[in-house]
């Protein structure tokens, strides 16, 4: 039976009982039913849509419904228990904890560790509206379906606009009803690097990868022992980046299968291809009833009559709509842009202006494939038939690599002779011609399509436009990020990510053309970035853009950008490479006290307290001077900030009361704003109480926060918790427990391993324990070289107690100093002290 404390209450699911002090609450079904899934998804964001889904399951329901039955909660739990994310949905407010509710699955309970699946919790993709039934496609996806089964790796080819995406959505939505293993969505169209695929891969699967690995080593290590379907949609563009390492991938794990489409297999061994050919096609004019049981005309008749309720198939009609499908290839996407002009033309009328567009585009040259002259005759006629205006509209938003809002693309529109309520107007008859796609999000958010995009490149380049469209572009994502950057400190987290996340395609391909044609923009569109690539889990890309970017600093720049510009370096390099992190910093700090932007200056100057941690003097000095600018109406994100910082610095001077009342401090601006940071705080506690010497009390917070982080995703987080309750369990006397969080902590750092050093003198210690002097000697010689290359002044405090402990108890037992020993003895790699402490090598 499921015991799950819910604050002061005590909830049975399986009961259905809500008590409190032992007596049985009134709680509507409904009601009830709402309070499990709040409890399932324990302090985070639960949208609408997923409340209304599971409390009204294949019911269809007012949305009022859903706040009266909140407020039925609130008057049974108390007015702050269930948060109102406005727009969104709620959130439960209530500390929840229960062993049966948070005890890991059997796999992750096994003592080997190292050998345990992640858990994923794959996000649930947004894809573009399917507009009506599949048509025409029942043998093709069951054929897909039938080859899933059998192999690891089918890749679904065709030329453009044949369906290939279609299936894949169909596989995906037909997964997402069965429930069945995760599949993740991954559209590889808006990448413009090949080294982004791998990120790309983990975005979709929830996963953040780690610094220093390459990609797919580090999705390799994390799916070793998960079964997930990935679709990986439009891989023609970087077949030769993503093939050989997705063969590897699927070699070296048990549960993966890869469903690809693409124009081209990737021609790897293993690979199954699936040719998807085009819709059934009339050779000639057939009777009525039997032209209308053909796949292309069903689905000419089925987009035509949503352009026009009034068009029927007819004995009249027949014989043209007929030959428009034959035309056309039997190709869907030409036979879905051809009817929605039916309306404007009449069938004669299109069928003349196809045929005139199919001798032009002879007249041009040949093609590959008939079914390619198609599509783009289909594209020329249908852009034809727009007005300049609209023209010029298609044509900027080809600019654009992913998707975009109104405000974004309007900024890149608007002229002398378009406005921006026009823009937005313009957008929305694109959107009706089906030439921009509207994705189901809310708010929403606009979408070429692949084939449409470079169309409208083609046009941009043919015209000598495409400069100055991206120049348009680069600057309008520079003012959304400013935008952004403002917010970030004040708007919720949730909200925030919602609204800015989607924007990383397009970011990353605004400073690439930046980089090249226009400096200032570059070193701009990078400083305001900062907070949307460390929020995406991208710092290492941020840190690998270092290069691209510094390049174009120069004395005429605004001086404001290129101190934003030093606070971005700063800010990705913290606690990583602290001499480069200062350095930043110390520049960024005396930048903007020139320009007179005291909350950049104050957050600069914590900046460069936290990586001067070790020298007491420069760290002190830093966040004293901060501490003067200080003001108490600023952002809650920005004043968490500042009291993390002064926690962690009054921490390393032992000053334990005095840095308890920081991290209170940290956690209550963080509930605020940042579940980010509220959590970075506890966590800081924890590590406070093991500093001070209060054992009991840092396992108490410890050990049950370990547990809900299991399924968090916050992987980094998860990392220096677990740390800090195995430091802590070892100084306790429990290194059974401590040895099973140990292979839980190099487990992990399969993802990341850069992070091992963090843990190396409590590796050490557990040597030590073990009566393994000359192991403890050895891994805490790779500790102490890896904090020195790491530019670390000193250990932190209770690495440094733990240091100490071990250094005694190794010079007792090998009567010499800690350092001597065999000349010859090759250091330790960080992972191999690891294993070696673990005695896993």
């Amino acid at each position: 039976m499921h015991r799950i404390r819910v604050g002061k209450f005590e909830l049975l699911p399986s009961e259905r009982v809500l008590s409190l002090d032992g007596k049985a609450l009134e709680l509507g079904a409904r009601a009830f039913d709402l309070l499990v899934v709040l409890v399932e998804h324990q302090g985070r964001l639960a949208s609408k849509a997923t409340l209304i889904e599971r409390v009204w399951p294949r019911v269809v329901v007012d949305e009022n419904n859903l706040p009266a039955q909140i407020a039925s909660l609130r008057r049974v739990l108390g007015a702050g228990a269930i948060r109102t994310v406005p727009g969104f949905g709620y959130r439960l407010d209530l500390p929840v904890s229960s062993e049966d509710l948070l005890e890991p699955p059997a796999a992750a309970r096994s003592t080997d560790r190292a050998a345990a699946p992640l858990p994923l919790s794959v996000p649930r993709p947004a894809w573009p509206s399917r507009l009506g039934p599949l048509i025409g496609r029942a043998q093709e996806l069951q054929a897909v379906q039938a080859a899933l089964r059998r192999c690891s790796l089918l890749t679904v080819v065709g030329p453009a606009g044949i369906g290939k995406t279609r299936i894949a959505q169909e596989i995906l939505a037909g997964n997402a009803e069965d429930d069945g293993i995760p599949t993740a969505w991954v559209s590889l169209e808006a990448l413009t690097e090949p080294q982004h695929v791998a990120s790309a891969i983990g975005l979709a699967l929830g996963l953040s990868l780690p610094d220093g690995v390459e990609g797919f080593t580090a999705l390799r290590k994390a799916l070793e022992l998960n079964a997930v379907l990935l679709i990986l949609d439009g891989a023609e563009r970087v077949r030769d980046a993503l093939a050989t390492p997705l063969a590897t991938l699927l070699m070296h794990t048990q549960g993966i299968r890869a469903l690809v489409t693409s124009q081209v297999p990737l021609g790897i061994a293993g690979e199954t291809v699936y040719r998807l050919g085009a819709l059934p096609v009339p050779r000639a004019c057939p009777p009525d009833e039997d032209c209308a049981r053909y796949a292309s005309v069903e689905l000419f008749v089925q987009r035509a009559k949503a352009a026009d309720q009034r068009f029927e198939l007819t004995g009249a009609n027949n014989s043209l709509v007929t030959d428009i499908c034959r035309r056309l290839d039997g190709n869907p996407l030409a036979i879905e842009l051809a009817a929605v002009r039916v309306p404007a033309l009449g069938l004669s009328g299109l069928l003349d202006r196809l045929d005139d567009r199919f001798r032009l585009l002879h007249l041009s040259g040949p093609t590959a494939d008939p079914r390619h002259a198609a599509l783009l005759a289909a594209f020329d006629w249908s852009y034809s038939l727009l007005s300049a205006d609209e023209q010029h509209v298609f044509d900027r938003l080809g600019a654009f690599v992913g998707s975009f809002t109104l405000q974004t693309a309007a900024r890149c529109i608007v002229s002398e002779r378009i406005d921006t309520a026009e823009a937005i107007d313009l957008i929305g008859r694109l959107v009706d011609r089906s030439l921009v796609t509207v994705l189901p999000e809310e708010p929403p958010r606009y979408l070429l399509l692949e084939t449409a995009r470079h169309y409208a490149l083609n046009r941009l380049t043919t015209r000598q436009e495409l400069p100055a469209a991206w120049e348009r572009v680069s600057a309008s994502l520079l003012q959304l990020l400013d935008t952004a950057f403002e917010e970030y400190w004040s708007l919720d987290e949730a909200l925030w990510l919602h609204r800015y996340a989607p924007e990383i395609d397009n970011v990353r391909a605004a400073i690439d053309w930046a980089a090249r044609h226009n400096g200032e923009r570059a070193v701009a569109l990078y400083g305001s970035a900062w907070p949307l690539f460390v929020e995406t889990d991208l710092c290492a890309e941020g840190r690998d853009r270092f290069d691209q970017t510094v390049v174009l600093l120069s004395d005429s720049l605004p001086r404001a950008r290129v101190a934003r510009f030093w606070q971005a370096v700063a800010t990705y390099d913290s606690t990583r490479q602290l001499d480069r992190a200062r350095y930043a910093a110390e520049l960024a700090t005396r930048m903007d006290s020139e320009c007179g932007d005291l909350r950049a200056h104050y957050y600069d100057l914590m900046l460069l307290a936290v990586n001067w941690r070790g020298n007491d003097v420069a760290a002190r000095a830093a966040a004293d001077a901060a501490r003067q600018l200080e003001d108490p109406t600023w952002p809650a994100r920005l004043l968490a900030y500042g009291a993390l910082t002064e926690g962690a610095l009054l921490m390393s001077a032992s000053e334990w009361a005095k840095a308890r009342a920081a991290y209170q401090r940290a956690v209550k601006f963080g509930l605020l704003t940042s579940e980010r940071q509220a959590l970075a705080a506890t966590v800081s506690i924890v590590e406070l109480d093991i500093a001070s010497g209060n054992l009991n009390a840092a396992l108490q917070l410890g050990r049950p926060l370990a547990l809900s982080l299991r399924h968090s995703g916050r992987r980094e987080t998860r990392f220096e918790l677990l740390g800090l309750n195995f430091s802590a369990l070892l100084l306790a006397g429990e290194p059974a427990e401590a040895r099973d969080t140990g292979a839980e902590l190099y487990a992990l750092a399969r993802l990341d391993p850069s992070r091992l050093y963090t843990v190396l003198d409590a590796m050490a210690l557990l040597a030590c324990l073990d009566q393994r002097f000359e192991v403890a000697a050895r891994v805490l010689e790779c500790a102490d070289r890896a904090r020195k290359d790491r530019g670390q002044a000193r250990p932190r405090p209770v690495e440094e107690h733990i240091c100490a402990l071990v250094r005694q108890r190794v010079a007792c037992e090998r009567c010499a100093p800690l350092g001597d020993g065999p000349a010859e003895r090759a250091p330790l790699e960080e992972a191999a002290a690891c294993a070696l402490a673990l005695g896993l090598s």
